[in-house]
């Protein structure tokens, strides 16, 4: 992905002073997946493209190529807005470290033995807490993905996350059993409601067992209804106390969910279980107007300009408490393809984003405008000059 244009301009400098070896050594990549493992008949490496039942935890190493040689071509590489040269990333390898012990196990779906499940979830636990105190974060930050892949794409995109996030705390790729087929969007819609108890459990798991202070999710297209339906989920167990669920962030992006079904979930106070919800939108996104071909109604992703008919409903967005609504529409880089991908694309739309979970800032504090009447907060033309002068 292109260099977020808040380290291209040299605002920020996600790898500080740190030497080669610290960032090798903070550099473990971990992933959380329910895909089956693979077996020969799957014609796929590491994990198949189908469900697998228990959560299962481990680490992935990425290789670039051709590889880079020393930390200041790493650093120019992170900080420049031209490459002397294209790279690809690919999944070297994974170490998996068992099914993890998350809530109470269902009965009827063959749960690994209840040792292979403590052992698992000792190990884990160590794992990622040596990470923290390697790291000197105890944040944790999980990237939710779409539909169409397969284990290996998430795992490169997550890998990109982390990297430009500077290797701070842990950062964990939440696999779930999405199809490698563009015509499986109905099937993996239904495969992702069924993952959401698993990613609650990973996240209730950090929370209680591990020295996570905060998780922060990052959920895209279809990954964002996954997202949004286990903090919904969350909000409501713990009006109860059955949720002990620590989040920070979370940033919903290119949101194929209803609007209406969203504003009923913030009435049940899902906001309450959040530090900051974040919602990326564009009009130029052509996958959601896809979606709203198929479903009938605006998806939550898609940005459309204030009315006569919704400017009350604009100003009561605006002045709702942890809720953010970034316009990406006029952001560089934004429309490229089908406009759907622009946290990757945009150097704009991934600046905003890394400087939303690596400060907490508001929205204003990064940059961005809303202009009077409107609900949402937009790029301004000069918005590379800004991030100079953020404070």
């Amino acid at each position: 992905m292109p260099s977020p244009v808040v380290y291209t301009s040299g605002a920020f400098d996600p790898l500080g002073d740190r030497s080669g070896q610290e960032l090798e050594r903070q550099s473990t990549l971990f992933y959380a997946t329910d895909r089956a493992p693979a077996t020969p008949e799957d014609r796929a490496e590491f994990y198949a493209n189908q469900r697998g039942g228990p959560l299962r935890v481990g680490t992935a190493v990425v290789a670039m190529d051709p590889p880079v040689q020393t930390l200041q071509e790493l650093h120019t590489l992170t900080t420049s807005a031209e490459r002397d040269r294209d790279r690809t990333l690919s999944v070297r390898k994974v170490d998996e470290i068992g099914p993890l012990k998350v809530n109470t196990p269902n009965p009827l779906a063959n749960p690994a033995s209840a040792d292979v499940l403590a052992q698992a979830s000792v190990t884990f636990r160590r794992e990622i807490n040596q990470q923290l105190a390697r790291t000197g974060s105890r944040d944790a930050y999980i990237y939710i993905h779409g539909y169409n892949v397969d284990f290996a794409y998430p795992t490169l995109a997550s890998k990109e996350l982390q990297h430009f996030l500077g290797y701070r705390g842990a950062f964990i790729s939440y696999n779930w059993p999405a199809t490698p087929n563009r015509f499986a969007y109905l099937r993996d819609l239904e495969t992702a409601q069924a993952t959401r108890r698993n990613l609650r459990g990973l996240i209730e798991y950090l929370s209680s067992e591990t020295d996570v202070q905060r998780v922060h999710l990052i959920g895209y297209s279809a990954g964002s209804r996954l997202t949004f339906e286990t903090v919904y989920q969350i909000a409501l167990m713990s009006k109860t106390g059955e949720s002990r669920a620590r989040l920070g962030q979370v940033i919903l992006i290119g949101s194929d969910l209803d609007r209406h079904y969203f504003t009923e979930a913030i009435a049940d106070g899902l906001l309450n279980s959040v530090d900051q919800l974040s919602i990326y939108m564009s009009a130029s996104d052509s996958a959601l107007a896809m979606s709203r071909l198929l479903f009938g109604e605006n998806r939550l992703g898609q940005f459309s300009e204030v009315t006569e008919e919704t400017r009350d409903n604009a100003a009561k967005l605006a002045a709702i408490d942890k809720l953010s609504l970034i316009n990406v529409t006029n952001a560089e880089g934004a429309a490229l393809g089908n406009g759907h991908w622009y946290f990757r694309s945009s150097p704009w739309a991934s600046s905003d984003i890394f400087l939303t979970l690596l400060t907490g800032k508001p929205p204003a504090a990064r940059g961005l405008e809303r202009l009077e009447g409107e609900a949402t907060w937009q790029f301004p033309d000069d918005y590379p000059q800004r991030l100079t002068q953020l404070q």
